[in-house]
């Protein structure tokens, strides 16, 4: 009794994400649009501050929580991991136009945040797998709100055949591994490996498992859906997409990489490292390049998504030395990258049509002076510009990566030239906003309470969080 007493209080912000869902579904029955919005905002809020709360309990206890001893564990990794999901889920609800929000958008988004929250903390490969296909499932929903639209339309069938493609990949993954090791837990995988004399079932095993979750990471070269399904779902759901549904599948690859199976780092014969180097390098470079020509802004920030997963990649080069600095550039670019799509949104709606010159003008009138602050302020952080929070996060995983000696010198090297590249598309976007509108008409824009209140907390993080890194450091290594 005592357990399931447990349950409910650690995974209380699973738990209320759930209940809202139920609550918001049975509202947009009934029409309770508005009403369905709060009680949105309101799971998603709690959810948060439960997961603040939790964290002021780690600086005391290494986990919160385990159930069943090794199946699910509520450790700072999780609780920090949570945050940047969750920030993601709330600035993608602010996001949503009317004519989303009679839909049913709002409880797939809430469904989505909670089956993410058991993701990260899964220690478990089958329950890491369904976690994952409950966070999946509804966004096939999401993506495919505009069906008449030619773009949309293209974005679902890629989306979907992608999301499958990933689902078979990984059930094949824990096939082979279960079958070498007769167990799907972390830790029975982690003490069946040896270094010496790996099994090949389960090296195959694990590359399956990682090709499956690149494809939600968005790393190259299975990045390929993510350009044309960002441009042509709902801008509001582009930002869902882009933060924490990536933010999820990063942190999956950490959680294996860093748990079970950090022991294929040292196999002899299977250079783990030189594979993370590579991938990491294609992910940085060819998005940042490919961003240099593009002329639709939804697009763009669907390219420098991707690169930002090069550089959050670093990390699985060099575990053992970046991992503590992940979260908080999980959660740094989980604000960033979001606001950036809900002021895109407030701009040119919610379809695919995305132009630069819609920026035009931005800078130039009283009633869009905050979304351009805001919007200037997230592209900047994006880009890793001082004295915005994109720059230290940067900064910190560049500086601990060179740290590792030849290899990471030559990957730190390449990913500040890449960000010195993305520098100009970040800037240009920037400068748009301050040209005059042509043809002497006006912008567009719709103005919202809820928008402009998350625009403002974004600023103050943004700046905020530049000088607390700390706060937001993973000691624990590995994490099993």
């Amino acid at each position: 009794m005592e357990e399931i007493f447990e349950i409910f209080i650690y995974l209380s912000p699973f738990f209320v994400l759930i209940f809202g869902t139920v609550i918001v579904s049975f509202l947009n029955i009934w029409k309770k649009y508005i009403v369905a919005k709060a009680i949105s905002y309101l799971s998603l809020l709690i959810s948060l501050l439960l997961t603040w709360y939790f964290l002021s309990y780690i600086s005391y206890y290494d986990k919160l929580f385990l159930f069943n001893a090794t199946t699910i564990i509520i450790d700072k990794f999780s609780l920090l991991i949570w945050l940047a999901i969750l920030i993601g889920g709330i600035v993608a609800l602010a996001s949503m136009h009317e004519e989303l929000l009679k839909r049913e958008a709002q409880p797939l988004l809430l469904l989505s945040v909670a089956s993410g929250l058991m993701v990260i903390s899964s220690r478990d490969l089958l329950i890491l797998f369904v976690a994952l296909e409950a966070t999946v499932f509804p966004t096939y929903a999401l993506v495919a709100q505009f069906k008449k639209d030619v773009i949309a339309a293209e974005a679902t069938v890629k989306y979907f055949v992608f999301g499958i493609l990933s689902t078979l990949l990984f059930g094949y993954g824990i096939a082979l591994i279960y079958g070498a090791v007769g167990s799907t837990l972390f830790i029975e995988i982690d003490n069946f490996i040896r270094i010496e004399e790996s099994s090949n079932f389960i090296i195959l095993g694990f590359i399956l498992i990682i090709l499956s979750l690149a494809i939600k990471a968005t790393l190259f070269p299975l990045h390929v859906w993510a350009i044309d399904t960002y441009q042509g779902s709902p801008t509001s759901i582009s930002a869902y997409l882009s933060s924490s549904s990536k933010i999820i599948g990063i942190a999956a690859i950490a959680l294996l990489l860093t748990g079970p199976f950090y022991k294929l780092y040292h196999v002899p014969g299977f250079e783990l490292r030189y594979i993370m180097s590579i991938l990491a390098v294609a992910t940085m470079v060819l998005p940042n390049i490919a961003g240099l020509v593009q002329r639709n802004i939804k697009r763009l920030l669907a390219y420098s998504s991707v690169a930002h997963s090069g550089y959050m990649a670093l990390v699985f080069v060099f575990p053992e030395v970046a991992l503590q600095y992940l979260a908080y550039y999980l959660i740094t670019y989980s604000i960033a990258k979001s606001v950036s799509f809900l002021i895109t949104n407030l701009i040119t709606g919610e379809g695919s049509y995305s132009p630069y010159d819609a920026l035009r003008g931005l800078f130039k009138y009283k009633k869009t002076s905050l979304a351009a602050t805001a919007f200037a302020i997230s592209l900047l952080s994006l880009a890793g510009i001082p004295p915005f929070a994109g720059f230290m996060a940067k900064l910190l995983i560049f500086l601990y990566v060179a740290s590792t000696g030849n290899l990471g010198i030559a990957l730190a090297l390449i990913a500040l030239i890449m960000s010195a590249v993305s520098v100009y598309y970040y800037v240009y976007l920037i400068r748009l906003g301050t040209l005059p509108i042509t043809n002497g008409g006006n912008i567009t824009f719709v103005s919202r309470g809820d928008a402009n209140f998350i625009m403002v907390i974004s600023i103050l993080l943004l700046l905020i969080l530049t000088f607390y890194p700390n706060l937001f450091i993973i000691e624990r290594f590995p994490i099993i």
